[in-house]
Parts: structure tokens; C-alpha cells; sequence
């Protein structure tokens, strides 16, 4: 208990020093006292971003022609885990910008969005941006009609994949999810890179995509598979050096962080598993409590149009959501980008559904992350070994299926109020979603749970194939 007080007290004590820079000042109290308008306007800006996106914006935009004619003399970046967000938008953040769409409709859904009312920023939509792409919204508009989050920026999901590194361990070429879902990859050390959900949003997504893909059960099936087959990495940018490095043959990336292993490594490809991806809009956003609505509204649109030229950066490498900057000199020098968005719009992807995938999101990254990521030493012993016993001939191909299909049966565990042993269905997921994030005893106690059941398994299944 006085473990856990600590803890929720040095949370705090850091929600607190961040909330401090929107403050400013020896107060800290609210936006407003970082800019006074005689002073200029400094925009808090709120993103999953890497600093060199950050960099690149700030210098371009404080140049431009907006920020004087609004006044805006500094913006201040805060790259935060998703959970502080609601602390500091409340606090008085202006934009959030970039960390993907459930993020975004997860503020959207609990009121912490604002409607974008700049007629110039709306002028863009169905002109120069495209409402929807490949099947997948561009805008995210209410109930009531109202524009709460514009695609900054296009993104895809795949893998990354080393060529010299396949070749050295006789890999064949991936394709699909099920390619690095496979005895193929049984390997010891794993040539396959994934990042904690809990760390990255665009491996979740990635989950989540594998999820839909291939239903909920057999999805569960193909992501213990590549866990198992993996080393976990606790961010995706470290899945991406390494495949850059020649440490791991296949990493699960974004687009972008593709296109950039592929600039500094020529022998890295990117791939979009043909039918089993989407292409996503990462939204840029108005903030509910903005203390400077109008001049975030100028930023937003600079963002939408001269501002998409940072994509074009050869250390940033992101797909442009406004096809007009390819027609400007910076777009005309990237035509390998170009090329990369016309078959992007071509992408065959799945039908993805938003709102199922937000209803799931906590239960599946604690989950994952209990069960796949925690326990991952145990599965990656337990996988390998049985696909090593059955090539080996040490197991008949009959044990060697009853054996796997332990291995990736969903785990029983206990279910905290009523006792009962249950599995991880859908309709369970859905129903501890919420309840995962409010209630931190909740939560601990089944991440317990499912670590334990998960290791007991994976050490039950070991067992039988060494005995």
C-alpha cells in the first residue's frame, strides 16, 4: 500500500513539473501566463512526436508569415505519455498534434476536443485534403456536424525488413503478417522486432490491426506467434535501429520509420502486408481548453499546408496528407515519397472499424503486455524448443500440433468479481476497458493474473516437449 501511495505521489509530482511548462512562470497555473498579449503568443502544443519534428516546426513556423500576423512568438512542445494527456490539456494546452487517431477519438470521446471553426482551415477539406483515403477517415467530424480532428499526415503499418540479415540466416522474403507468424521465425537469437503496446502507439495499432485482420481469436493466435519469435523492445524507434543495424532481420514499423531505414541502410525495405493493413490519418487538433484558440487555429493551418513540407525532410520521411507540396521545389526533390503516397492511396486494406478498436484498447495493451511481453522469455523458450523438437523428428506431427495449439489457446484466468475462471473474449475486453484505466487495483490485480496463467502455460508446454 505505501508502495503504491509513493508511486501515485511521484506521478503526480511529474504531472505537475510538465503541467509547470504550460504554466510558465514561478506560478504554474494556467496557459495564459506564458504569453500575455503584449508580450506575444506562445502556442503549447501537445504531441507523440519525435524532437526532430518538433525542431523543424518550431523554426519554420515562428519564420512564417502566420506567426507574425497572430503574434506568435514561441511554441512550446510537450511530448507526453497518452495518460497525462487529459492532466494537461485541462491545464490549458492549445494543439495536440500527431500520436494517431484512437488517441484523438479518445479525446474526442470524453470532451477534451474543441471544433475547428477556421473557415480557411475547412476551406482545405475536399480540396486539398481528402476526407477519406484508402477507406479510412481523414476528419473526424460529431454528431453535430462540427470538424474536431484533421490527418496532418498519412501513416501505414508494416515492417521493416534487412535483406543481408535474411540472407545470412536463410529467411525468405515476408509478405504478411502470418510470414513472421511462423515456424520460420522460430529462431534463437529472435530475428524479429516488436515494442510494448504499452510504449508505442503505433505497434498497438499494429495490434490492433492484426486483430481485425484476422478476427479475435485467431488474431490472439498470430500475435503470441510473432511475440514469440521476437525480441520486445520498449519503443518502436528502437525496433528500427535495430533492423537498420542488422540486429534483427524484420521489425514492426510505421511507414516512416520504413522510408528512413531504407535511406540510411540500403539494404532495409518497407512493406505493407498486402490486405492485411490500412493507411491511417494522424490527426492534428484543437484543444478544449486553449487559451489561444484563434492562433492555434493559424497553426493548425499552417500545419495543413506550407508546414507539410517538414514530411519532406530526409530525416523525416512521413507520407504528406496535402498532395500539393509534391508541386512545390522541396516536394519536386522527393519524388521516392511521392511514388510512396500514390501507393499508399492504393493500398488494399482491411476494413477497420475505430470505434471497436478504441472500446478494446486498454484490455488488449495490458494483456498484451502481461501475457506477451512480460512472459515473453517463457513463450519465446517454450516455441522454439517445440518447433525445434518437431523438426528435429524428437515429436510426431500430431504431438506437435496438440502441443501449439496449448500454446495458443486463450489463457484461463480468475475473474476478479466473481471468482470464475473466464477468457479474454471480446465482449470481456470491451466490458473491463474503461475500468482498467480508473481502477489501478483493478488493473494490477489481472495483469497479475494473466501473467502468472500465461507463464504457467508457456511452462507447462515446455515441459511436455523436453519430457
Amino acid at each position: 500500500m505505501k508502495k503504491g501511495i509513493a508511486l501515485s505521489f511521484v506521478l503526480l509530482f511529474l504531472i505537475s513539473i510538465v503541467s509547470g511548462c504550460i504554466g510558465g512562470g514561478e506560478q504554474g497555473t494556467t496557459a495564459t501566463s506564458t504569453s500575455k498579449p503584449s508580450e506575444g503568443i506562445t502556442l503549447i502544443v501537445l504531441t507523440r512526436h519525435d524532437t526532430t519534428i518538433q525542431m523543424l516546426a518550431k523554426d519554420a513556423f515562428l519564420k512564417s508569415d502566420i506567426a507574425k500576423k497572430y503574434n506568435i512568438v514561441n511554441i512550446k512542445f510537450i511530448k507526453a505519455p497518452d495518460s497525462q494527456w487529459p492532466a494537461l490539456i485541462k491545464r490549458g494546452a492549445d494543439i495536440g498534434w500527431g500520436g494517431g487517431p484512437t488517441l484523438f477519438d479518445d479525446l474526442f470521446k470524453q470532451g477534451y476536443l474543441a471544433p475547428i471553426t477556421d473557415e480557411k482551415v475547412l476551406g482545405l477539406l475536399g480540396t486539398q485534403i481528402k476526407e477519406d483515403i484508402a477507406g479510412m477517415p481523414m476528419v473526424r467530424k460529431g454528431n453535430d456536424g462540427k470538424v474536431y480532428w484533421i490527418a496532418a499526415a498519412l501513416s501505414s503499418f508494416g515492417f521493416t525488413v534487412n535483406k543481408d540479415v535474411l540472407k545470412r540466416w536463410n529467411l525468405p522474403m515476408p509478405e504478411k503478417w502470418e510470414d513472421i507468424a511462423s515456424e520460420t521465425f522460430a529462431l534463437d537469437p529472435p530475428q524479429v522486432g516488436i515494442a510494448d503496446p504499452t510504449r508505442s502507439t503505433s505497434n498497438t495499432r499494429i495490434y490492433q490491426i492484426i486483430l481485425q485482420a484476422f478476427g479475435w481469436d485467431e488474431g490472439w493466435k498470430v500475435l503470441t506467434i510473432i511475440a514469440a519469435n521476437s525480441k520486445i523492445y520498449d519503443a518502436s524507434d528502437a525496433v528500427r535501429e535495430a533492423v537498420i543495424a542488422g540486429d534483427i532481420a524484420v521489425g514492426n514499423t510505421i511507414d516512416f520509420y520504413g522510408y528512413t531505414a531504407m535511406k540510411l541502410n540500403p539494404a532495409c525495405v518497407y512493406i505493407i502486408p498486402k490486405g492485411e493493413s490500412i493507411i491511417n490519418g494522424d490527426p492534428i487538433a484543437l484543444l478544449k481548453n486553449s487559451q489561444h484558440p484563434e492562433a492555434a487555429q493559424a497553426f493548425i493551418y499552417w500545419v495543413l499546408t506550407d508546414g507539410q513540407k517538414i514530411w519532406l525532410n530526409e530525416d523525416i520521411n512521413r507520407l504528406p496528407v496535402n498532395p500539393a507540396v509534391f508541386d512545390t521545389p522541396e516536394g519536386q526533390k522527393r519524388p521516392d515519397l511521392k511514388k510512396a503516397y500514390e501507393l499508399a492511396l492504393q493500398t488494399q486494406g482491411i476494413k477497420f472499424n475505430d470505434a471497436e478498436a478504441l472500446a478494446t484498447i486498454y484490455a488488449m495493451q495490458f494483456y498484451f503486455k502481461a501475457t506477451l511481453v512480460d512472459a515473453n522469455q517463457e513463450l519465446h523458450r517454450a516455441w522454439v524448443a517445440l518447433v525445434q523438437a518437431y523438426k528435429q523428428g524428437k515429436i510426431s506431427k500430431e504431438k506437435y500440433e496438440q502441443l501449439k495449439a496449448q500454446l495458443l489457446a486463450p489463457i484461463q484466468f480468475k475473474d476478479p468479481d466473481t471468482g470464475k475462471m473466464v477468457t479474454l473474449t471480446e465482449d470481456y475486453a470491451k466490458k473491463i476497458n474503461e475500468r482498467l484505466i480508473k481502477d489501478p487495483g483493478f488493473k494490477d490485480t489481472l495483469m497479475q493474473e494473466w501473467r502468472d496463467a500465461a507463464r504457467a502455460k508457456y511452462n507447462k508446454v515446455l515441459s511436455e516437449v523436453q519430457g
